[in-house]
């Protein structure tokens, strides 16, 4: 009995050249024991070599659970691996693993340490199994990613611009050559945009589902496509809350002892999503009834109208969730009614907290 192993869990940690990897054991006993951690290199040959190691330890693939953290590309190409030969993989998400890690009386910070944290997570949790995203989805995940690298690239370009015009001394020459690389920008936008078009109409369910959030005042489908290219169709969330702290919408609040820190939201998560939404936010206040009034009303609790515009993008993003998975439009009436309800039940609730301390 007290050798009889109930799970096992392999944790690796992935840095663009290396895996750190430990394999983690629960016992009949509710105890763990770890193999001491090793490295293997970030490629193929490191691949196959982790995969003979770990088939050493158990009967079959789909006995060890593997996790691992995502880290942006770098886990990719693993992860398909591990995938092809049978072993279930679970890529967590940053936050939760920081979560997670915080619990532990771990006060050091290696990659052996991070493995061995992660092969923990496996063991005592029953985590969601990754599986391959619909390969339209990574290529419109990809188009958005480029789209977002150009604009960042032309804004880049027209400040340079903008200073070398204003400079005194300054090429007519130079000045053409910032011209030309803005025109090369511009058409490279077109023609990404363009495509982003061309992929979604050729899948009728995806070209409608996306319908369904351009509904919504103020998201274009730039926007729609975005998100959920970056969600990849907001798979692997199981609610909002999920969804919003994978795009760093997620509120934080520092304190201790005398220190009163400041509610923010924590930007610790996709950059793209909060970018695609800002221009959004901003249409949505101005025309859409249901959020301006939100707005108006965080805006005045609020030091910053920054807070507030992206209290909006938030809501925008939750909202876009809820009609991707019922496969809906928006509906403004609907959204007036729910806030309505809200603020008769916060009223009732100030009510009846007065009555009680009355």
């Amino acid at each position: 009995m007290k050798n009889e192993i109930l799970k096992l869990s392999l944790g690796v940690d992935v840095s663009k050249e290396t895996l750190a990897v430990c394999l983690c054991r629960l016992t009949a006993r509710l105890t763990k024991e770890f193999e001491d951690p090793f490295e293997v290199s970030n490629d193929l040959s490191g691949f196959k070599k982790l995969v003979k190691w770990l088939l050493k330890n158990a009967s079959s693939p789909e006995d060890i659970v593997v996790v691992m953290e995502s880290t942006g590309i770098y886990h990719e190409a693993l992860v398909y691996h591990l995938y092809g030969e049978g072993f279930p993989v679970s890529v967590m998400q940053s936050g939760r693993v920081k979560r997670y890690a915080q619990s532990l009386d771990q006060r050091s910070k290696t990659d052996a340490l991070d493995s061995r944290m992660l092969a923990m997570l496996g063991c005592e949790r029953e985590l969601a199994l990754w599986s391959p995203p619909d390969p339209i989805l990574r290529q419109l995940k990809g188009l958005s990613r480029e789209r977002s690298f150009l604009l960042k690239e032309k804004q880049m370009e027209r400040n340079r611009l903008h200073a070398l015009e204003h400079s005194v001394y300054k090429s007519k020459r130079e000045l053409k050559r910032y011209g030309q690389r803005l025109k090369l920008i511009e058409k490279q936008l077109i023609e990404i945009e363009k495509e982003m078009e061309i992929l979604v109409k050729n899948d009728p369910q995806l070209h409608q589902r996306i319908k369904h959030l351009e509904s919504i005042p103020g998201i274009s489908f730039k926007s729609a496509a975005t998100v959920v290219g970056e969600t990849l169709g907001f798979t692997g969330f199981t609610n909002a809350k999920q969804l919003t702290s994978y795009a760093g919408f997620d509120v934080v609040l520092k304190e201790s002892g005398a220190y009163k820190g400041k509610t923010r939201i924590s930007k610790k998560g996709n950059k793209h999503i909060r970018s695609a939404l800002y221009m959004p936010a901003m249409s949505a206040i101005q025309w859409n009834p249901t959020l301006r009034k939100f707005y108006e009303r965080v805006q005045p609790t609020k030091v910053k109208p920054m807070i507030a515009l992206v209290a909006v993008e938030r809501k925008l993003l939750v909202l876009m969730y809820s009609l991707w998975k019922n496969k809906i439009d928006y509906d403004p009436e609907h959204e007036q009614k729910k806030t309505a309800r809200t603020e008769v039940l916060a009223a009732q609730d100030r009510s009846n907290l007065a009555l009680t301390t009355s």
